[in-house]
């Protein structure tokens, strides 16, 4: 099965392959022109004669070194283009074959592909016209402060599909923040278990510490200004 990775390392083989191709197509050209000059010269051809035929030979020369760097100034878009279309993370970076102007390539395409921001250019919505915008029920309603609340969960359906798919850049930025949540919840869980008020007072949750009125039968004048100094001697320290 081919992987991702496979598909970066394959990227560049065929890229090495295609120059690699080119340069030698280029030297035999160049050295038939060579041979042609030299011969046409000790066979005593007319120079015209030479001229035409050394054109002739030029011209494959040309159209393959102008290949050659249209293929090259494009190299970083077309890895941009492979990357956009796959998943792929960073860690897959390290143990690629590829030398230090290939790794640059590849380090820049991928922070261009993950930085990159794409428009919904199939519907640009405005905020002056918005349909899906504040949850008023009904048009024209004047703004009073009086009026009924209306429950934005009611409107929750309009807003489904309205993003559409994530992007390979914008799944790798979620999967990120996915585990930085995760590992701040998991923080604050521990801080909950050995935070020693809720220890004493038999809770597990801080929530529940509250809902207990612990906090206003332990209410202490000047707490907060305490908890800050505490905090600012132990930073200087």
């Amino acid at each position: 099965m081919v992987t991702n990775k496979d598909l970066i390392q394959q990227f560049f083989v065929e890229e090495r392959r295609t120059h690699r191709r080119g340069m030698i197509t280029t030297w035999v050209l160049v050295g038939l022109a060579d041979v042609w000059v030299i011969g046409g010269f000790l066979g005593g051809l007319e120079i015209w004669t030479i001229l035409q035929g050394l054109v002739a030979v030029s011209a494959p020369v040309f159209v393959q070194l102008w290949l050659s760097l249209r293929r090259r100034n494009t190299l970083q878009n077309r890895l941009a283009n492979l990357l956009d279309s796959i998943v792929f993370g960073w860690d897959e970076l390290q143990g690629l074959d590829l030398s230090d102007e290939e790794a640059d390539h590849l380090h820049l395409a991928f922070s261009t592909t993950v930085g990159r921001v794409s428009s919904n250019e199939t519907f640009l919505r405005t905020r002056g016209s918005d349909e899906k915008g504040p949850a008023f029920d009904r048009e024209g309603v004047a703004v009073d402060a009086g009026a009924d609340r209306v429950d934005p969960a009611l409107h929750e359906q309009d807003y489904d599909g309205l993003e559409g798919a994530l992007r390979v850049s914008e799944q790798l930025v979620e999967e990120a923040n996915q585990q930085y949540a995760e590992e701040a919840q998991r923080q604050w869980d521990l801080a909950e278990r050995r935070d020693m008020d809720n220890i004493e007072a038999g809770v597990e949750r801080l929530g529940d510490l509250v809902a207990s009125g612990w906090f206003e039968r332990n209410a202490k004048d000047g707490a907060v200004e305490e908890l800050m100094n505490s905090k600012r001697e132990s930073g200087s320290q």
